[in-house]
């Protein structure tokens, strides 16, 4: 069955920027490009892998006949970034098709995160290992997910983590299925830098041109790949 809409979720590469006057972003352009409105972006800035991964397949099981018409963007991000679903209700209005609420924090960018992972660092946590272990394991978990149910779907990275060194970890990135996603060695992130394509240099995300060319080419990737269908 061709889709007849596409769904979308990633972090802050799949939305717009409107303080840089960037109104657009990859999921919108590439919605135009393959002539499919948009059903639902659940995309959103600061987000990880696993609220990504969680988030979508929840969606699919809510909606199971707008899932089997749908075309999934999945934009994966830093595995720097470790979500948890909170009690509060933590910006609940924005995502009013879903009931969890969820936070996330970065060993590098939260002091209290900073702080426990430490404590994980004393135990003898290898950082960089957990970080690629949780992307990989999250990219592969979806796309069995999509998999199993016959959806179709295109993945790419926004934003790179650090270069894979341990060999079981290795193992995992080899099996990524690399038909359904699009250049796995590089990302969004390092495209718009190469290309000087940021929307500001103090602020290293898309400009609209940068969305443009990326939709661009994904959608020159998805047509040559025949990803429409599953």
């Amino acid at each position: 069955m061709a889709p007849t809409h596409i769904f979308i979720n990633g972090c802050s590469f799949l939305t717009d920027r409107k303080k840089e006057n960037v109104l657009t972003h990859t999921g919108l352009e590439l919605a135009k490009l393959m002539d499919l409105p948009i059903v639902e972006s659940l995309a959103g800035g600061g987000r990880g892998n696993r609220r990504i991964s969680f988030t979508t397949k929840v969606w699919c099981e809510k909606n199971p006949e707008l899932a089997k018409r749908s075309f999934f963007l999945i934009g994966i991000t830093s595995g720097t970034r470790f979500d948890y679903p909170t009690n509060d209700g933590y910006k609940k209005h924005k995502f009013p098709s879903l009931n969890t609420t969820w936070k996330t924090f970065s060993p590098h960018q939260n002091q209290p995160s900073e702080t426990f992972f430490k404590v994980l660092h004393g135990f003898g946590m290898d950082l960089d290992q957990h970080i690629q272990i949780e992307s990989l394991d999250t990219i592969i978990d979806l796309q069995n997910f999509f998999q199993v149910k016959k959806y179709p779907y295109v993945m790419y990275k926004s934003i790179s983590d650090t270069p894979i060194g341990a060999k079981d970890v290795k193992v995992l990135f080899d099996a990524i299925d690399t038909t359904r996603f699009f250049k796995p060695e590089t990302s969004q992130y390092d495209y718009i830098l190469e290309n000087k394509l940021v929307a500001n240099i103090n602020d290293p995300h898309p400009s609209t041109e940068g969305h443009i060319q990326w939709a661009t080419q994904l959608k020159e990737f998805i047509d040559a790949n025949n990803l429409r269908t599953i």
